[in-house]
């Protein structure tokens, strides 16, 4: 019986050690953001469980909240759980969401033009 309940332990101990880190941190999710025209790139990582969270607070201590103004013109799913789902608002306004499909996000709207936007503002809420 001793050797049982041992060999059970042990198998138990091997299997949640081989489980994928992603999976057992699946609530946890990196969003970058960068500043095309001044080269500033961030990426933060935070719990994705369903809070809506200031940019300005994540961000503002990185390369693109230089100066105390977060300004980037792009965000991007880093590292993620394939059910992420992630959207960014400023002032009220969804500017757009973010999955594991669809992991860029052009934050001023225009593919042919860098135009960093204000994010002091925004917030990012993000779920599993």
């Amino acid at each position: 019986m001793k050797f049982s309940i041992a060999a059970i332990a042990s198998l138990m101990a091997v299997t949640v050690s081989a489980t994928p880190l992603e999976v057992r941190q699946s609530n946890q999710v990196t969003v970058a953001l960068s500043n095309d025209q001044s080269g500033a790139y961030a990426g933060v990582t935070f719990p994705a469980d369903d809070t809506d969270r200031s940019i300005f607070a994540l961000f503002g201590g990185t390369s693109v909240g230089a100066g105390g103004t977060v300004k980037a013109t792009a965000a991007q799913l880093t590292s993620f759980a394939q059910s992420i789902n992630c959207i960014i608002t400023n002032n009220g306004a969804t500017i757009g969401t973010l999955t594991a499909q669809k992991t860029y996000l052009d934050l001023d709207g225009s593919s042919h033009a860098a135009i960093p936007i204000n994010l002091n503002h925004a917030r990012i809420h993000c779920r599993v």
